[in-house]
């Protein structure tokens, strides 16, 4: 029905600004974030950055996430102190066979649920809202 292309619009639109990139401060263990920019990559497998070292290896594969989790929820979060971010802002990409969690926070909620919902949907590789909203009431039942 309508709702279903309602989302389709909002997944598009979230696609698009993906696409194009977002600037974003990415956590690390203890020193200040690096502000990287972030953008997925022109046939949505991947997510890049502009890495700070050559030999770094600069993009996940959409493959290869786990699970996107929203606010501060990742062990990386918790070392900083409570008002350093705004949660709304806060997001953590787990990813790889050992979850490793990139951790960033936008500059913007909007932005941060914007990554959200576009790796959510690339994540589930589908194309309609049934089975993503399903999935979502699977994963709730069974919290980690």
């Amino acid at each position: 029905g309508t709702d279903n292309s309602l989302f389709l619009s909002l997944v598009e639109r979230c696609m698009s600004s993906m696409q194009a990139g977002t600037q974003m401060i990415k956590l690390r263990g203890g020193s200040k974030g690096l502000v990287r920019f972030y953008y997925l990559d022109e046939h949505k497998s991947c997510i890049r950055w502009r890495p700070s070292r050559k030999n770094e290896r600069a993009k996940i594969s959409i493959d290869s996430i786990q699970e996107v989790c929203e606010g501060k929820q990742s062990e990386i979060f918790q070392r900083y102190a409570d008002g350093s971010f705004d949660p709304n802002c806060c997001f953590s990409i787990y990813y790889g066979d050992h979850m490793e969690s990139l951790d960033l926070v936008s500059s913007s909620g909007d932005e941060a649920r914007t990554w959200i919902t576009g790796l959510k949907y690339l994540m589930a590789g589908i194309s309609d809202e049934d089975s993503l909203s399903k999935r979502q009431r699977t994963r709730d039942q069974y919290p980690s």
